[in-house]
C-alpha cells in the first residue's frame, strides 16, 4: 500500500540530532524514531562533523549552544562544504534574540525550532524539509542525467565521419 512505501522511505531518511544534552537527545531520538526515522547522535560540535562526514544524513537538527564548537560554526562549516551543503539543518535554540536568528540564517541554516521543543512543530519542520531536500535530490540528479547525455551528444558528434557513416552499424553502437 501507499502507507507502507510512505514508511519505508522515512525509514531511509537519517536526522543527526546534535545537543549536548543527553536527556534532549533521548527526547528527539524518541520523538523521531517512533515516526520511522533512523537517528544518529552526537553530543558536541566535532562529533558532528565526524558523523556526517562518515554517514549519508538527510537532515541535521543542531543546538547553537554548545562547548568548542557552537552550532553557528558547525552551520558553517556543512554549508561551506561541496558535497554536504545540500543537507537541510534546523538550528534548535533556547535563544530567541533578532541577531542570533539572524546570525543563524547568515550560517546556513535553513529553518529554526525554539527550545523547549513543541513535537508537532518539530516533526512538521523536518517533514517539510525533508521533502524539499528529496526534490532538490531529484533535481540534481536530472541535471546530472542532462549533463551526461549532453556530453554523450557532443562525442557523437566529434566521431561523426560522414564518408565512413553506416547508419543501421551506429544506431546498432549507440543502443548497445
Amino acid at each position: 500500500t501507499g502507507k507502507d512505501t510512505k514508511s519505508m522511505i522515512q525509514a531511509k531518511q537519517k536526522i543527526l540530532c546534535v545537543d549536548d544534552e543527553p536527556m534532549n537527545l533521548k527526547i528527539l531520538e524518541k520523538l523521531l524514531v517512533s515516526k520511522g526515522y533512523e537517528v544518529i547522535k552526537a553530543e558536541d560540535g566535532a562529533a558532528a562533523l565526524n558523523v556526517i562526514a562518515e554517514n549519508n544524513v538527510d537532515l541535521v537538527l543542531l543546538d547553537v549552544m554548545m562547548p568548542k564548537l557552537d552550532g553557528f560554526e558547525v552551520c558553517r562549516r556543512i554549508k561551506g562544504d561541496e558535497r554536504l551543503r545540500n543537507i537541510p539543518v534546523i538550528m534548535v535554540t533556547a535563544l530567541s534574540a533578532k541577531e542570533d536568528r539572524i546570525k543563524g540564517i547568515e550560517a546556513g541554516a535553513e529553518d529554526f525550532i525554539s527550545k523547549p521543543i513543541d513535537q508537532g512543530e518539530v516533526l512538521a519542520r523536518v517533514r517539510m524539509l525533508l521533502k524539499m531536500k528529496a526534490l532538490n535530490d531529484r533535481l540534481n540528479h536530472a541535471y546530472e542525467e542532462i549533463n551526461d547525455m549532453t556530453a554523450f551528444g557532443e562525442k557523437s558528434i566529434l566521431s561523426f565521419d560522414p564518408l565512413n557513416f553506416v547508419f543501421h552499424a551506429k544506431v546498432d553502437a549507440i543502443v548497445n
